[in-house]
């Protein structure tokens, strides 16, 4: 048992995570004593903690770091069972703790908000926080990515509230709750809902099931805003919430149009153009709309705000644009959020021809069961390429490239496991227009960047 008001010494395992590592940071501006450690930290968490003082002096696991007069020890997620600090800590009888029990303490007397959902969460809780700082309605926040270049992913104050990006993966290697269910929230939003994680959640019934107990846990009184489009999410909210007990609050498609690659998006009486793309993002956009009518936001106000309101870093990032050509790059990387991706794609761009250049990075995406669902997902695009980084595909007990390519054969596709032939072919195929290139990953085609494809050579 640990208390946060007698905590002040507090070491992080794993602090090289997009949230660990501003948990460290914030903390440290709290007046914590802050250390860490991770086996491998990446910028921009490398450069933040080296700003901060934070960057351990060496990476990887030493147990001389756990000494007695730590009061607590955050574990992340990156950190296995067999771990020597964890195991140090376990020896010497320390309080440990996870993440989101952590933040889930330190906002125990907040309003809490969370963003649920298979996809649409960080993009949506990132328009929620915007709305908020717009109207000077002061809150916290947690987001798997940071909301804007200026912001971190994670703040921790004296606000009343709290908005959190509500993960269902479990919350660490011992506590298999879904993180949203760690938060305790008081208001849900709910995006939609697709098969994931399938290295947790083996079935799509045992993916369900996580989202069954976040809303069983809503409080009486809790508000659940929820989208009414998805099936999946209409029967489930019906199921386990009870109107009179919870307040529901369905939401649909915003009207929109698209002229001239920019789309419109009405909102009550006032019509506005937005710096997004996609009917799954104007869904997103409903989703906030309705909920900030509880705060009583007119129309004309998030009009306003929706219309200066540009999506978080990997999303729908322009890498080059011509009346010919058009270079993205997208964080998308589950089917669902393939299948949405390329369908505002085909939307906004109906004269050109789509080549999707998908990588394969996440645990899921090696499943030969899952991966056959990226079949419907890749329909809309013309051209389907797959990058794999070898090391990672071994690593994810992946002996061969043709256990991947048995279990999705498409045609019209290629695949791809050397950095250097992808961008020799990329290179060879933007000459062919008209063509938008989608690169879609959660992960860096081994650190691919615009200059490697000679973008800034072509002629606008």
């Amino acid at each position: 048992m640990w208390y946060l008001w007698a905590v002040r010494r507090v070491h992080i395992i794993a602090i090289g995570g997009s949230v660990m590592h501003a948990l460290a940071i914030a903390l440290q501006k709290q007046g914590y004593r802050v250390s860490g450690s991770d086996d491998r930290i990446e910028d921009p968490a490398r450069q933040r903690l080296q700003e901060a003082g934070l960057l351990p002096e060496a990476p990887g696991w030493n147990p001389d770091r756990i000494t007695p007069d730590i009061d607590l020890v955050i574990v992340g997620r990156h950190a296995l069972p067999d771990n020597p600090e964890l195991q140090k800590t376990q020896a010497l009888g320390l309080p440990i703790t996870d993440m989101p029990t952590f933040i889930a303490e330190a906002s125990r007397a907040k309003h809490r908000i969370t963003i649920i959902g298979s996809h649409g969460k960080t993009t949506t809780t990132a328009l929620l926080l915007y709305a908020f700082q717009q109207l000077h309605l002061p809150t916290d926040w947690l987001l798997g990515a940071p909301p804007r270049s200026d912001l971190p992913t994670l703040s921790l104050s004296n606000a009343p509230t709290i908005i959190l990006e509500g993960d269902e993966y479990p919350a660490s290697a011992w506590n298999l709750q879904p993180k949203a269910a760690v938060y305790k929230p008081h208001w849900l939003l709910f995006t939609g809902m697709a098969w994931d994680h399938a290295n947790v959640y083996p079935t799509p019934q045992s993916y369900e099931a996580a989202f069954a107990l976040l809303l069983d846990q809503l409080p009486k009184g809790g508000l659940c805003v929820y989208n009414e489009t998805d099936l999946a999410v209409r029967r489930l909210v019906e199921k386990h919430l009870r109107p009179g007990w919870h307040y529901l609050r369905p939401y649909g498609m915003l009207p929109y149009f698209i002229k001239q690659g920019t789309w419109y998006v009405r909102v009550g009486r006032r019509i506005t153009p937005v710096r997004f793309w996609g009917r799954h993002n104007v869904l997103n956009a409903a989703a906030v709309w309705k909920l900030l009518q509880e705060f009583w936001v007119e129309d004309e106000t998030f009009a306003q705000i929706l219309s200066t309101f540009s999506l978080p870093a990997g999303r729908q990032t322009i890498w080059y644009q011509s009346p010919e050509l058009v270079v993205i790059r997208d964080f998308a990387h589950a089917p669902s959020k393939v299948q949405a991706t390329l369908s505002a794609i085909r939307e906004t761009f109906p004269q050109h021809r789509i080549l999707a250049a998908l990588e394969l990075h996440t645990y899921s995406s090696f499943l030969p069961a899952f991966l056959k669902n990226y079949r419907a997902a890749l329909r809309t695009a013309h051209e389907r390429w797959f990058y794999v980084e070898p090391t990672l595909r071994r690593s994810r007990g992946i002996q061969g490239l043709e256990t991947l390519q048995s279990a999705l054969p498409l045609r019209r596709s290629r695949w791809f496991e050397d950095k250097a032939a992808l961008v020799a072919a990329l290179q060879a195929r933007l000459k062919q227009g008209p063509l938008v290139v989608v690169l879609m990953s959660s992960g860096t085609f081994s650190g691919l960047k615009p200059e490697e494809l000679g973008l800034e050579g072509l002629s606008r």
